[in-house]
C-alpha cells in the first residue's frame, strides 16, 4: 500500500490512523489537530449539559458520559500510568486502566489522554498507552495529538481560554492555572501557548547529550577494548532544548538539543532552582536571540545528580506582569 502523507502548515502527518481520521471528517477540516479540538469541543458540550463542570474538570466523569469506564489498576501492561484496553463485558467498547499511585495531575492527563484515543478510528480493538512522561514530542504523531486533547479535556475552552485573557501568560499564571485545572505546570504552560493570544513560545530543557554523542556512546558500547587502549569516556551531559511550542505569531525557530550556556539565566535556574524574569539574550539560533523569559525549575526525570530541568516561556514583546 501506497505511504500517505499529509501536509498541514508546519507539519507534515503519514501515520495511516492520522490520514483515516482526516478522510473520514474532512468536512470539518484538513487539519487533525482542529478536526480533535472539533471532535473533543462537541462531546465536552454534551457533558456539561449532563451536568460536568470544573474547573477543576474530572476527566473520569468526562469518561463515563461518553461510555467508557476508568477503573484503577495496580497492574498495567503498557504504562506505569493509563492505558486504554479493549472492554473484556462489551464488545467493541473500551475501558480505561489507570494507576491510583500516581500523582493526581498526571493521572488526570493519563486518563483524558486515553479518551483522546478515542476519537480515532478502529481504536477499539488495541491497547493504546500514553508514551513516557517528560517525553513530549511534537512529531510522534497520534500521541502528539491525543495530547492536544487531553489538553482541551482538562483545561477546556472557553473556560481556560477566558482565564488566560484575564491573567495574561506568565509564571504566575502558569502556578494559578495548574493549580486551579488540577494539571501540571508542564502540560499547563504548553496550553497557555496554544492560546496563541501572544506572541509566546515555550521551551523546556533537560540534560543530556547531542545525538552524535549519543550515537558514539551506542558504538563505544559494542566496541572490544584491544591492544589495553581505554575505553572512550563520554563528554558530560549538557542543558539542552528537550522540546520547543511556538505559538503561530512567534516568528523565531528553537532547535531541539541546543544545549545553553553556563552563563546563561536558565543554567542558573537549574542550578539553584530559583525562578528567574527578565530580558535575556539566549543563543539557540544562528542569530543571538533577544527576549523576554520568564522560567522556573521543573523536578528531575531520572534519577542522577544532575541539576533540574527547566521550563521557560519566551516573549518577543516583554510583559508587564
Amino acid at each position: 500500500m501506497e505511504q500517505r502523507y499529509l501536509k498541514v502548515g508546519r507539519r507534515t502527518y503519514s501515520d495511516p490512523s492520522v490520514v483515516r481520521l482526516v478522510e473520514l471528517h474532512s468536512k470539518i477540516s484538513q487539519d487533525p489537530e482542529e478536526i480533535i479540538r472539533y471532535l473533543i469541543r462537541n462531546e465536552l458540550t454534551d457533558a456539561r449539559n449532563y451536568g460536568w463542570s470544573g474547573p477543576p474538570f474530572d476527566p473520569k466523569d468526562f469518561a463515563s458520559t461518553i461510555g467508557i469506564p476508568c477503573e484503577k489498576s495496580d497492574k498495567l501492561f503498557h504504562s506505569e500510568d493509563a492505558e486504554l484496553q479493549p472492554n473484556p463485558t462489551k464488545e467493541g467498547r473500551s475501558i480505561i486502566k489507570y494507576n491510583p499511585n500516581k500523582p493526581k495531575t498526571r493521572q488526570n492527563f493519563s486518563i483524558a489522554h486515553e479518551i483522546a484515543h478515542t476519537f480515532f478510528p478502529d481504536y477499539q480493538h488495541q491497547y493504546k498507552a500514553r508514551h513516557k512522561i517528560g517525553k513530549f514530542d511534537p512529531n510522534y504523531e497520534v500521541e502528539f495529538l491525543c495530547d492536544l486533547g487531553a489538553s482541551e479535556i482538562i483545561m477546556p475552552t472557553p473556560d481556560f481560554d477566558l482565564d488566560v485573557e484575564n491573567m495574561g501568560i506568565s509564571l504566575k499564571s502558569l502556578r494559578v492555572l495548574s493549580k486551579r485545572y488540577e494539571a501540571s505546570r508542564e502540560a499547563t504552560a504548553i496550553r497557555l501557548i496554544g492560546t496563541d493570544f501572544y506572541p509566546c513560545a515555550l521551551i523546556v530543557l533537560d540534560y543530556s547529550h547531542k545525538p552524535t554523542e549519543k550515537d558514539k556512546i551506542e558504538e563505544s558500547k559494542c566496541q572490544l577494548n584491544l591492544f589495553g587502549d581505554y575505553p572512550w569516556e563520554p563528554p558530560p551531559m549538557k542543558l539542552r532544548v528537550q522540546y520547543s511550542v511556538r505559538g503561530t505569531h512567534f516568528s523565531v525557530y528553537i532547535p531541539k538539543h541546543k544545549s545553553i550556556e553556563e552563563s546563561s539565566p536558565l543554567y542558573e535556574v537549574s542550578v539553584t532552582g530559583k525562578p528567574f524574569q527578565g530580558d535575556t539574550v539566549l543563543n539557540l539560533t544562528k542569530t543571538p536571540l533577544n527576549t523576554y523569559v520568564e522560567a522556573m525549575a521543573l523536578p528531575k526525570t531520572h534519577n542522577t545528580d544532575l541539576d533540574s530541568r527547566v521550563i521557560a516561556i519566551l516573549s518577543q514583546t516583554r510583559k508587564n506582569s
